[in-house]
C-alpha cells in the first residue's frame, strides 16, 4: 500500500508505504508477484552480483570476479535466460519490491547510511560478496559494479516505457518524463492502464544539489536507453539501493 500517513500518527502527512502477509482493503499484490496476470508465491533473486559462470551463463555465488563487460543489455538478457526455465534478468518490479522492503526495514532509502557503502571509492570492482554491504544475504546491491534491469526504458522524447503490471513483458508508456540528471528529489506517483508507479521507483525530479536530495542516490538521464542501477566502484555517495541510470543505449 503506498499513500499518505493519516493525522495523529506518527510521521503523519508523509508519503509512506506498508506490507501486510495477508489481504487487507486498500492494499495490492505487488506487480513482482504477477506473472502474466497470477499471483506468484514468490521470486528468487540472485545474492551475488553476476559472474561469468561458463557457457554463456550468469552465476550467483561469492568470491566471484563480477562480469563486468558482458556486452551489452541483450547480452545480460541472454546469459540469464540460458540458465534454465523461469532464470531471467532481474525486472524493474523484483527491484522495486526488494528496495520497499530494504526501506521499510532500515527506516530509510540510503541504503549506504544505513548498512554501508560497500565498493564505492575504488579503481576497480571487487569480488562478490567481500564488503560490509550486506542486507538479508543480499551483497552489493549498491555499488562496485552497474546492474541491469529489464522492464524500464526511454525512448527518443526521454518518456519512461515500463513493463505492464500484469506481467506479461510488454511494455506501455507511462507518459512521464525523465527529469535532468541530479540528486533525486520525487518519485514519479503517475497511474494510467497497466501501469502504477508508486509500485517503483522512477525519478520525477531530481537536484544538483547532494543536500537537497531525499533518497541519497544519483539518477543519470538520457533518451532511448534502457535501465542501470546501483552504482559502480567509482560513483562515491551517487551510488545506492535507489542510483538509476538510464544514460546510454543497450
Amino acid at each position: 500500500k503506498y499513500g499518505t500517513v493519516p493525522s495523529g500518527r506518527e510521521n503523519a502527512g508523509k508519503k509512506a508505504r506498508w506490507v501486510s502477509e495477508k489481504k487487507l482493503s486498500g492494499y495490492h499484490i505487488h506487480p513482482a508477484f504477477v506473472k502474466n496476470g497470477y499471483v506468484m508465491d514468490c521470486f528468487y533473486i540472485g545474492a551475488y552480483e553476476a559472474y561469468n559462470a561458463g557457457s554463456s551463463k550468469a552465476g550467483s555465488a561469492a568470491s566471484q570476479t563480477p562480469w563486468v563487460s558482458i556486452g551489452g543489455f541483450e547480452n545480460a538478457k541472454t546469459y540469464c535466460t540460458n540458465r534454465g526455465d523461469g532464470w531471467h534478468l532481474q525486472n524493474i518490479y523484483e527491484v522495486a519490491a526488494v528496495n520497499i522492503l530494504m526501506m521499510i526495514e532500515l527506516e530509510t532509502p540510503n541504503v549506504q547510511t544505513a548498512i554501508a557503502a560497500g565498493n564505492v571509492s575504488s579503481s576497480a570492482a571487487v569480488t562478490t560478496g567481500s564488503t560490509a554491504a550486506v542486507w538479508r544475504d543480499l551483497h552489493e546491491w549498491g555499488g562496485n559494479v552497474w546492474e541491469h534491469v529489464d522492464g524500464l526504458t526511454t525512448d527518443a522524447n526521454g518518456i519512461y516505457q515500463i513493463f505492464s503490471n500484469q506481467g506479461d513483458g510488454s511494455y506501455v508508456s507511462t507518459g512521464v518524463t525523465n527529469p535532468g540528471s541530479g540528486w533525486i528529489t520525487e518519485m514519479s506517483e503517475a497511474k494510467g492502464t497497466n501501469f502504477d508507479l508508486t509500485d517503483v521507483f522512477l525519478p520525477s525530479a531530481t537536484d544538483g544539489t547532494e543536500g537537497n536530495g531525499t533518497y541519497g542516490d544519483y539518477h543519470w538521464t538520457g533518451k532511448s536507453t534502457v535501465l542501470y542501477r546501483g552504482g559502480t566502484w567509482a560513483n562515491g555517495s551517487n551510488d545506492g539501493a535507489f542510483a538509476f541510470y538510464v544514460h546510454t543505449g543497450a
